[in-house]
């Protein structure tokens, strides 16, 4: 498939699984072990729409993976259950595995953004320099029902790309697995779960992204109360602005960065 940002495929035996990723080092260089390291968790398990994320942050110099999990993006058996609790752990095992020694910031979006909260409170155990970024943070309690959630998708991609049906395939191979990770995010409470995390913490959202309203953003960040600091960022484009605005995010991941490098 095309990966506009890839350098190497990779694929990295956890103590349960296989997990395939897309790993990027800026300069086509490999990257010191304890250098950072972002890592990329796609919502409902489609990667490539957060390629040109991963390619932004790679070109400002910082090592960036794009975790193939449940494992939707390769046609061999890997990856984890098909629910976001499962995608989290696997993910944490992941980064274990590979020894990332350097700061770790695990940027998730949509239902992956659950995904990384996951991840993040496994990795607090252990990692002492860490962040986390929920990138269109997923669901309000208001939509954690059907209905709810088909009002607000109707709006949510408003300022989206068709260049984003990339992804298509993929989805359509895998209906059934993205099915049950849509449905393990609606059963999330994400705002209960987020009170025990203890790393730096940004929450962004596009302008137009239904999913991720103000009032949502701000309720987990009032949530994050154990955290030792909270950012909120409003930025251009809808849901699927890792897409649409990579440039804009990458700068937000690259903060984050900063912060797990520089722990309080």
């Amino acid at each position: 498939m095309p990966t506009p940002f890839l350098q190497r495929e990779t694929w990295t035996q956890t103590r349960d699984h296989v997990v395939h990723a897309f790993l990027s080092d800026p300069d086509s260089e490999p990257s010191r072990s304890d250098g950072p390291l972002v890592v990329v968790l796609p919502g409902l398990g489609l990667p490539q729409y957060v390629f040109p994320t991963a390619d932004a942050v790679s070109r400002r110099g910082v090592r960036c993976a794009v975790l193939d999990l449940p494992g939707f993006a390769a046609r061999r058996r890997h990856g984890s259950r098909r629910d976001v609790h499962d995608i989290g752990r696997v993910a944490a095992d992941w980064v274990a595995e590979r020894g990332a020694g350097g700061p770790v910031v695990v940027l998730g979006h949509s239902t992956g953004s659950q995904a990384a909260l996951s991840a993040a409170l496994r990795l607090q155990e252990t990692h002492t320099r860490l962040s986390l970024v929920m990138a269109g943070p997923t669901f309000t309690p208001r939509q954690r029902r059907l209905g709810r959630l088909a009002a607000a998708t109707a709006t949510a991609y408003r300022r989206d790309s068709p260049a984003e049906l990339i992804v298509v395939p993929t989805a359509l191979r895998e209906a059934g697995g993205v099915w049950s990770v849509l449905r393990s995010g609606m059963r999330d409470a994400p705002d209960q779960r987020i009170r025990r995390l203890r790393v730096p913490l940004t929450l962004t959202a596009g302008g137009a992204d239904t999913f991720s309203p103000e009032d949502w953003l701000q309720r987990l960040a009032v949530a994050a109360v154990a955290s030792p600091s909270v950012r909120v960022q409003r930025l251009p484009g809808s849901h699927n602005n890792p897409f649409t605005h990579p440039d804009q995010l990458a700068e937000a991941v690259l903060e984050a960065v900063t912060r797990a490098s520089n722990p309080l």
